[in-house]
Parts: structure tokens; C-alpha cells; sequence
């Protein structure tokens, strides 16, 4: 009598998803996304991009990590997925694992202190280091993807004295600082 060989049918299913910056919608590369079940993982592609392949049916727990995290971005909650069977042979991919981040973010405006009127071109930096930016024609300002730490803001403008502050900016934190310069 022949042998029967009888083989397991495995389902293609996957979870395809993204980790972006949730202002610029801009990929983050380089995150760690894990599959807390299985201890699977897979690191972000340069757009932000990720895939986990030949997973079995099930719900799964999405953590992601990296040393962006509470650096330059607040930090994630874990994500529920749930990966459904193939029907067709092709691999199911969950629109639910997009991840949005929060970068730690500063805006403002630079105004004139005897009229409130807006300064244009403004000069803003951050003391010791290359990052700054220039008001618009409005005075605002705006950065994004700061480093979580005591940062000392310079602000020049022609014809104006420099002004300073020293706030102390936290991974995901959107703030508000407003210049007046006399």
C-alpha cells in the first residue's frame, strides 16, 4: 500500500505597517517593532516602513523601541493587531499598524515689544548646537524633532536686542514660546 504523505497547509498572513513623525507624516527608520507573542521583530526601512511575515492567525501586540524614543519622539503605547486568514493566497496586511509619533515640537511668535507687531526674519537658535530657523512674515517659528533636554533659546533680530530663554523640552512635547524683543 502507497504511504500518504499528508502536509501541513500553512496560511500566508502578515502585518504590514509604518512608524511616522505625526506632523511632517515623514518616515522614522530605524525603529524596532516587536511581536510581544512570538518575540519576533523587524526594524523600520528608511521610509518608515515595516513587514512581519508568516505569522499565524491571532491577535498580536505591536511594542516598538528605539533610541529616538524619548529622545526626539514621545514614546507608544503598545498597538493591538489582528491578523486575519488569507483567502486568496496572498498575505493579509492590517491597515491598523500605521504608528504615528509625536515629535517633541517648539512654535512660537517674535514680536516687536513696544507695538506687538510681528519680526520677521528673526533669527532663532538653539545655543551650542546647529539647529535654528527663521520667523515668517507673521513672526512664528516653528521646530520639530528636538532633543528632550534644558535648551537655551537665542533669539536675534537687526535692529533689535538679543533675547534668551531656557526651557527644558520633554520627548513628545508640543510647547509654546513667545518672543518679545526691544
Amino acid at each position: 500500500m502507497p504511504s500518504v504523505v499528508i502536509e501541513e497547509i500553512r496560511h500566508r498572513v502578515a502585518i504590514a505597517g509604518s512608524v511616522t513623525n505625526a506632523v511632517t507624516r515623514q518616515g522614522i527608520p530605524d525603529i524596532q517593532v516587536t511581536v510581544t507573542e512570538l518575540n519576533l521583530r523587524t526594524q523600520t526601512r528608511e521610509d518608515g516602513s515595516f513587514y512581519l511575515l508568516d505569522l499565524p492567525v491571532g491577535q498580536y501586540e505591536l511594542v516598538i523601541s528605539g533610541s529616538q524614543l524619548g529622545k526626539y519622539y514621545g514614546t507608544s503605547e503598545p498597538i493591538a493587531v489582528r491578523v486575519a486568514d488569507a483567502t486568496n493566497g496572498q498575505p493579509i496586511f492590517d491597515p491598523q499598524a500605521h504608528i504615528k509619533l509625536q515629535p517633541t515640537q517648539l512654535t512660537g511668535k517674535v514680536t516687536r515689544q513696544d507695538n506687538n507687531q510681528a519680526i520677521a526674519g528673526a533669527m532663532i537658535k538653539l545655543r551650542g548646537s546647529s539647529i535654528q530657523t527663521v520667523t515668517d512674515k507673521e513672526g512664528k517659528y516653528l521646530f520639530s524633532e528636538l532633543p528632550a533636554s534644558t535648551q537655551t533659546l537665542e533669539v536675534t533680530a537687526r535692529g533689535f536686542a538679543t533675547a534668551t530663554k531656557t526651557p527644558t523640552f520633554t520627548a513628545g512635547q508640543q510647547i509654546t514660546i513667545n518672543f518679545q524683543l526691544a
